[in-house]
């Protein structure tokens, strides 16, 4: 999942340069009220691209024989929900939550 995140980041901050952003990305920043289905509001070509990207840890398991019903079912759970976390338009995770516990901020994704 690390390389696959740091992947993410940077495919996801290419979408934000102009070119990208004006054929692809704003199709995705144009809604009105963000809310969880904003999260897979993308064209095409991205949906193609995420699911490339996010395929990577199942295939891995896959191939060295280590992937289980369990970790496949479990990390897209956790991809969706943090996915719908992040464009819920809401802090559902309380602020004091991340002062105690630094760490989950690489864990979580929300509105902020």
């Amino acid at each position: 999942m690390g390389p696959v995140e740091f992947l993410y980041y940077w495919f996801h901050r290419a979408l934000h340069h102009h070119f990208l952003y004006s054929r692809y990305h704003s199709h995705h920043h144009a809604s009105i009220v963000v809310e969880p289905i904003t999260s897979v509001i993308h064209p095409f070509a991205e949906h193609v691209a995420y699911s490339l990207l996010f395929s990577i840890p199942m295939l891995a398991t896959a191939f060295t024989g280590t992937a289980s019903v369990l970790s496949i079912f479990g990390y897209i759970a956790y991809i969706d929900f943090m996915n719908n976390l992040g464009h819920c338009n809401f802090e559902l995770v309380p602020q004091w939550l991340f002062r105690a516990f630094p760490p989950l901020k690489y864990l979580m994704y929300t509105p902020s």
